[in-house]
């Protein structure tokens, strides 16, 4: 949820009260932003005012509501946010990419003491990433063509806007008037360089070992619920349901993320473990 309101049936900048995004908006902010980079239209400073305000429109006239440029300029910052989490996850060690189903995919012991130490990620690990495709279009891929051209992996690559026109000047002498006699041109915002991915990466390696070891002292309590939530799969054997939780129990951080799972995911855990086993 975004904390602005949609105000008016047109794509400018007003800021007010609340706006809730629902999937199919969110889908259709993404496809659109997507098909500007597949038509090379985003320049390599990101993408201009004039393209959020075009979106918006596009939003208002689909849904019948007036979304402004600011607020698609927001949501769409929420999104790299869970690109950038995705490919840290794409990089843990032991994780497997799922190309057709576009999944994160780690065995059930890593998954568990992942999730136990890191809630958070639960959403992006063995489950479908939501949007996957229009996500690695927009921040994954090259982002414009020509000299002034940079990779959409490149994390030097943002949003630069002229508040006034929604331009924006890709020029390499920005502050640099061509003229002598001319006026001064704006000055370029100042680009925060950030960290290399592979440092990234492995800083993150580490404090999930760090966690882990912090964590490993209560680890071993089982929860209550356990056997009331193992029998409530009726699609299997007693005698099956028996020897899985005899496993969740001599596996308390499974048992923990068993009990986080929905009950077509707890089906599934069960019915892996029966086919490997019986």
């Amino acid at each position: 949820m975004d904390n602005t309101e949609v105000t008016a049936a047109s794509g400018n900048s007003i800021k007010s009260g609340v706006i809730v995004w629902t999937p199919a908006m969110t889908n259709t902010m993404l496809g659109f932003l997507a098909d500007l980079v597949a038509k090379g239209k985003r320049t390599s400073s990101g993408f201009r005012e004039a393209h959020h305000r075009q979106c918006a429109a596009v939003l208002n006239e689909q849904f019948k509501l007036a979304v402004t440029a600011e607020q698609v300029r927001n949501h769409l910052k929420k999104w790299r946010k869970i690109w950038g989490r995705v490919v840290i996850l794409k990089n843990l060690s032991g994780a497997l990419w799922d190309e057709d189903t576009c999944t994160i995919r780690l065995a059930e012991e890593h998954y568990a003491g992942h999730c136990m130490a890191h809630k958070a990620d639960a959403p992006y690990l063995n489950t479908p990433i939501e949007h996957y495709h229009a996500m690695a279009t927009i921040f994954g891929t090259t982002a414009a063509s020509g000299i002034n051209a940079r990779s959409g992996n490149d994390l030097l690559s943002i949003e630069v806007e002229d508040e006034e026109n929604g331009e924006v000047n890709t020029s390499p002498n920005v502050a640099e008037s061509s003229h002598p006699k001319g006026p001064p041109k704006k000055k370029a915002k100042v680009v925060k360089v950030l960290e290399d991915p592979l440092v990234t990466t492995l800083n993150y390696g580490f404090k999930l070992v760090a966690d882990a070891l912090v964590k490993s002292g209560d680890d071993d309590d089982i929860p209550a619920e356990l056997w009331d939530e193992v029998c409530k799969l009726g699609e299997f054997d007693e005698e099956h349901l028996a020897h899985y939780y005899a496993h969740l129990v001599d596996n308390p951080k499974i048992a923990k993320a068993f009990m986080t799972l929905s009950q077509t995911n707890k089906s599934v855990w069960v019915s892996r473990y029966v086919k490997k086993n019986f």
